[in-house]
């Protein structure tokens, strides 16, 4: 999870841009609106991670979640998507797999993209080692598959978004896989102005053809880290709620029962575990969190509204 806080980091320093203050003018409410998504990462990942998101949606604030499609678990997902047709639902394209003892391979199969997979077939465990193995080609290659196979399901996704960072921190090719795609899709992306000016301005024969300047752009990206957890959940989330800005802001959270599943999914891991997983489902189901909300007087959209300003 290192590489997608540093990603969190960065985004947390960046001033309000100008496209998300017309991103609440298009979508109806003044310019300056304090616009939130409320986003329950991994579904698929264990039946305990799917079941608490999906029951978080229904009566919680949570309204939005994205998918990874290679797990164990991810036809599931397709289940409950029938039950819950508006549901806000992208593919977080997964590109690792980072648990000990619950392991999985691309979805596009070790023979198709052979740099996504170790000896055993299973994703590797860190984005360095997919930048050190799989080529541009084969992430594409698997970003399709992905969203191939949740289209079967009977998925069309709202948004991207990436697992553990990869998209953003891996090779330039990777990014531009990314968002050629949702273009074609017509679909949002989580993406920031720093990856635009950094990496998209800096390789334009790269990026030609795709307009960049469409793509709806997150202000500010709110995870918990493990100070956080150690400090406790309640008053982190506090505060965030508390300190939102207008512009378009995604508190990105992971949430799960802390039971006998989770548990072994997660052993070894002493962040993103089973009993963090819970404390993020008990704060966002809580009455507290939906007081903090009406209180600074917070807009909740979704990856689907955002996606119709397109």
């Amino acid at each position: 999870m290192k590489n997608l806080s540093y990603f969190l980091f960065l985004l947390a320093f960046l001033p309000t841009v100008t496209f998300s203050q017309n991103l609440a003018e298009k979508l109806g409410y003044p310019a300056d609106t304090k616009l939130l998504i409320i986003h329950g990462d991994d579904v698929g990942v264990s039946h305990s991670q799917t079941k608490a998101t999906f029951d978080a949606m229904k009566k919680g604030l949570v309204n939005s979640t994205s998918m990874m499609v290679p797990t164990g678990w991810s036809a599931e997902v397709g289940e409950i998507a029938k039950e819950m047709p508006e549901a806000d639902i992208g593919i977080h394209i997964t590109l690792t797999n980072e648990w000990l003892n619950f392991n999985w391979g691309p979805e596009a199969g070790k023979t198709a993209v052979p740099g996504l997979a170790n000896e055993k077939g299973h994703m590797y465990p860190d984005c360095a080692q997919v930048i050190a193995n799989a080529s541009p080609e084969e992430v594409e290659t698997e970003i399709r598959a992905q969203i191939k196979a949740a289209n079967q399901m009977g998925i069309t996704p709202t948004h991207l978004d990436s697992h553990m960072g990869c998209i953003f921190f891996g090779r330039p090719e990777y990014l531009a896989s990314y968002l050629k795609i949702a273009q074609e899709l017509k679909i949002p992306v989580l993406i920031n102005q720093q990856m635009i000016d950094g990496i998209v301005k800096s390789n334009p024969v790269l990026f030609s053809g795709i307009d960049v300047e469409k793509f709806p752009v997150v202000d500010k990206v709110i995870m918990a880290e493990s100070k956080d957890y150690s400090a406790g959940m309640e008053a982190f989330y506090t505060d965030a709620l508390n300190n939102i800005q207008p512009g378009l802001n995604v508190i990105l959270i992971h949430l799960a029962f802390d039971d006998e599943e989770m548990n072994a999914v997660t052993k070894g891991h002493d962040s993103f575990h089973a009993p963090w997983r819970q404390a993020d489902y008990d704060f966002f189901t809580g009455d507290k969190a939906k007081e903090l909300v009406e209180k600074n007087k917070v807009k909740l959209v979704t990856w689907r509204e955002v996606g119709k300003t397109m």
